[in-house]
């Protein structure tokens, strides 16, 4: 049990937003008690590409897999990439045997792997569908300015959204961390993810979709 919140999109100054991401995360921590870790990816309206709205990630860990150099939140190996994940992935090491390019994990951390697996299928149904355990999680990329989140099939791990008056997205393990910051927030539906990229840029797609949701009314059950 851990506990992920990250803020996306956020006006406040970057150093405003950094006292809320680490106040907000801290109201988490009693889900993570052995590690707090925080990343902030400040203003850059000229930058390549351009961030004209700062983001924050936090983590609140339990250390059960690798307590020694599982810390998060995670970064791709050429720093692209920053996730922040709650829950396990079971079938990780299947998952590193099978990827397209080979790719050398930094830590015995099981929630690695989605590093490597956004590289190869980006923030679509299909990267989220490999994995297999109880998970949510939150993914920036820095090479495009995208975020996104995912929950697992049935919702196992906690997982809220929340908007704040100001356009920013808020994602929190704990509605406590939402409660007082957000003009609206609800449950992160399960087997599903958002990205603020793509087709369908903001909002809920489902990617895990077993027989009984696509059965028709009247239709015989699984």
């Amino acid at each position: 049990m851990c506990g992920i919140f990250a803020i996306f999109s956020s006006q406040l100054s970057d150093a405003e937003l950094r006292r809320l991401l680490i106040e907000c995360s801290s109201k988490l921590r009693h889900r993570g008690p052995d590690w707090s870790g925080y990343k902030m990816i400040p203003q850059n309206p000229t930058g390549t590409p351009p961030v004209p709205l700062a983001h924050g990630i936090g983590h609140e860990r339990l250390a059960i897999m690798d307590p020694e150099s599982g810390e998060q939140p995670l970064v791709s190996p050429d720093g692209s990439v920053i996730v922040a994940a709650n829950g396990e992935i079971y079938n990780y090491q299947e998952l590193y045997e099978g990827l397209e390019v080979e790719y050398t994990p930094k830590t015995g951390s099981d929630c690695e792997v989605i590093l490597p697996l956004y590289a190869q299928h980006g923030a679509t149904p299909a990267m989220v569908n490999c994995l297999r355990g109880m998970f949510s999680f939150v993914l920036y990329d820095t090479t495009n300015n995208s975020y996104m989140a995912a929950r697992d099939h049935i919702g196992i791990t906690p997982l809220y959204v929340g908007w704040g008056n100001d356009g920013s997205v808020w994602f929190s393990s704990e509605l406590k961390g939402l409660v007082g910051h957000c003009a609206r927030f609800e449950q992160f539906p399960p087997g599903t993810l958002i990205s603020s990229v793509g087709e369908h840029k903001h909002e809920f797609v489902r990617w895990y979709l077993p027989r009984y949701i696509t059965i028709p009314t009247g239709g015989d059950l699984p």
